[in-house]
């Protein structure tokens, strides 16, 4: 089946800009997002220069996080223009496992970088018990020794009180559920927010429409 263009999968109501996508679970809902440039100290999974930012908004003790993001970062892998970025946000319902896992995902890029960063994303989603119930068996992280990697999640307060901000940051941008993406397009800052596991289809007509708004300044991804 041939992609969808743009004008298909885009309906106007009211002046905001609505992407209508049909999933399995409950459809995800697109919101058009100000300007705004990305982070570029963050983890990213992927080239750093790659024109197309994914941020997703996550929860490790989330059992769709956990279903959806091994396919997200699939898929990413095979795009040679495309970025992933991680974004803390533990939900309150699943208390301090939440929390604490993403502590040790932090620490984890603190003591090792993006590779360790994103080993730990794996083995946390890979072990973790889901809806608050923590981590079924430790993690393993490369050579960084699980007892320095546990005393880092306990006892540093700059990686708690940066896992506090990224949450902070995602409330006071309305995030509300988990998964939840933002596609950047890093030539211009324009963004859209897509909500729930969205297929490939939808991410490359996402990434149309963002590419429209910049005018001529690149191609979209294939």
């Amino acid at each position: 089946m041939s992609k969808p263009s743009w004008a298909e999968v885009i309906r106007i109501i009211g002046g905001t800009t609505i992407l209508a996508v049909a999933l399995v679970a409950v459809p995800p809902v697109v919101r058009a997002l100000k300007s705004e440039a990305p982070d570029t100290e963050a983890w990213f999974f992927g080239p750093a220069s790659a024109r197309w930012l994914i941020t997703e908004y996550a929860d490790l003790e989330c059992p769709y996080c956990r279903a959806y993001t091994p396919e997200l970062k699939r898929w990413v892998s095979q795009q040679p223009d495309v970025k992933l970025k991680w974004h803390h946000f533990p939900l309150q319902d699943h208390g301090f496992a939440a929390e604490r896992e993403a502590r040790l995902v932090e620490c984890a890029g603190q003591l090792g970088g993006a590779e360790a960063f994103w080993t730990a994303i794996d083995q946390v989603l890979l072990h973790s018990r889901g809806n608050g119930q923590g981590l079924a068996a430790e993690i393993e992280v490369g050579t960084i020794p699980s007892d320095t990697l546990r005393n880092c999640a306990d006892t540093d307060r700059d990686v708690a009180s940066q896992v506090f901000q990224q949450r902070s940051d995602a409330q006071h941008r309305g995030i509300v559920a988990t998964p939840t993406l933002e596609i950047t397009d890093t030539l211009t800052g324009h963004s859209m927010r897509l909500e729930g596991a969205v297929d490939e289809v939808t991410l490359l007509s996402a990434m149309d429409g963002l590419a429209a708004q910049g005018g001529s300044q690149g191609e979209p991804v294939q």
